[in-house]
């Protein structure tokens, strides 16, 4: 009796023992240490390790690209981002002592100020020799916006911090956020930001459940435009509302800025573009851990009191509510982290809305290539003129305003494409650079 007949293509339903369960993750883009493509990448940009807020008597001791550091303001205020371990016997100097003109180690009492030099090695008879030979290691700092920023790249060629055009606005006050620690990789919480469809499940799933969030507009499926632009890669989601269309930008800046539009917007209101809402850093811990620091843009005469609006900008980015509480109102934490400590893109299967993921990854990866050929990467500037515009924010023109039916998918996708090339030539900041928020 010859056998049975065996289909060659496995099935759809119950397809669980068929599914591949297992991959290597893409380390070319996903590992962040010293040494390693992304590694390298990483370290020619700007990366935020502390808020000035949390600095005190004592060091902080922090983890950034794999590196353990210290970070510390002296006597005289300046502030220091250390290596953290003493370059003498190797004990933590987050036990240091912070004095008037640095940070003296706790075992033998060597004194560093915050660029790393030694400038004291009490009963050393060979200090004079000593400290003109060793030094601990040290990283350059900028403090912007209540945030300290430190450069771990190639010291001889130390980049602007890129000042974009949305940061200068008038009206508008740069209110520092909180830290966000995500047990992950940096990827999958960068590429959220060019996810955009997730917007509307996600983040309607408070809506459906009874929590107030994200505005109801959201609800409704957009029309995606996806563009790389000056500085990274952007979208664009256009939506009819009423008779408004209202199209939602949101970008990525350089390897570790997002920036997005307010989660309040519903496009009720004509306006040729929206304030700023909030500027997302997110610094490479390690392979698996990411720590987000933010500012929120506080547009003068806000209506909404600022504890409720901060209250809503950081719930569900955090592990800090109940189990429970986080299955039923799950937030960008749990999307993202969910996906593992670094999420296997071979397994994956992208659909027609991923182009963004796909974009973005490119992205990374020419940034990476640049690297390693010697180049600068996007999102690197010697020169504060050459720091790019950004998109984020939000478009509101009447229906009419628009060629052809604004229910015709077609239509939204036209004028969202057309939007984008204006952006290209015409940022949406520039709409408010005189302090016009809205038509």
């Amino acid at each position: 009796m010859s056998a049975l007949p065996t289909s060659t293509t496995p099935p759809l339903s119950y397809s669980g023992y068929h599914k591949e369960q297992s991959a290597e993750p893409d380390r070319f883009l996903c590992e962040v240490g010293r040494g390693t493509p992304g590694g390298e990448y990483l370290r020619r940009f700007w990366q935020p390790v502390a808020y000035e807020s949390e600095l005190n008597e004592v060091p902080l001791r922090i983890r950034a690209l794999g590196e353990d550091l210290v970070v510390f303001r002296d006597g005289s205020g300046r502030i220091g981002v250390l290596h953290m371990r003493c370059c003498h016997r190797n004990t933590s100097l987050e036990f240091g002592l912070i004095e008037e003109r640095g940070l003296r180690c706790c075992y033998h009492g060597r004194l560093y100020a915050v660029d790393g030099t030694c400038i004291d090695m009490p009963g050393e008879p060979a200090a004079d020799r000593l400290m003109r030979s060793v030094s601990q290691g040290a990283y350059p700092i900028h403090l912007f916006a209540g945030i300290i920023f430190t450069y771990m790249g190639p010291p001889e060629r130390l980049p602007v911090f890129p000042m974009y055009d949305r940061f200068r606005l008038p009206g508008i006050r740069l209110v520092p956020g909180t830290r966000f620690k995500q047990d992950c990789n940096w990827i999958q919480i960068k590429e959220n930001t060019v996810d955009p469809h997730h917007t509307q499940t996600l983040h309607v799933i408070p809506q459906l459940r009874g929590m107030a969030h994200f505005a109801p507009e959201f609800g409704s499926f957009p029309v995606f435009t996806f563009t790389e632009t000056a500085g990274g890669v952007a979208y664009l989601a256009s939506r009819h509302v009423g008779d408004k269309v209202w199209v939602r930008s949101a970008d990525i800046v350089g390897a570790n800025l997002h920036c997005i539009s307010s989660i309040f917007e519903g496009g009720q209101t004509t306006k040729a573009a929206s304030a700023p809402f909030m500027s997302i850093w997110s610094l490479p811990v390690d392979d698996d851990h990411t720590m987000t620091f933010f500012v929120s843009h506080a547009l003068d005469g806000e209506t909404m009191p600022f504890e409720k609006r901060r209250y809503l900008e950081i719930f569900g980015q955090t592990d800090d509510r109940p189990y429970r509480e986080r299955q039923w109102l799950p937030g960008d934490h749990e999307a993202q982290v969910g996906q593992g400590p670094i999420n296997i893109h071979a397994l994956e299967h992208l659909a027609t809305n991923d182009r963004g993921i796909v974009l973005f990854r490119r992205f990374i990866r020419r940034g990476i290539d640049a690297v390693r050929a010697g180049q600068d990467p996007v999102g690197f500037y010697m020169r504060a003129e050459d720091v790019p515009a950004t998109f984020a924010n939000d478009r509101v023109v009447p229906a009419s305003a628009i060629a052809g039916d604004p229910d015709d998918p077609a239509v939204l996708r036209a004028h969202a494409e057309n939007l984008a090339k204006e952006y290209l030539s015409a940022p949406p900041m520039t709409y408010l650079a005189g302090g016009t928020h809205h038509d």
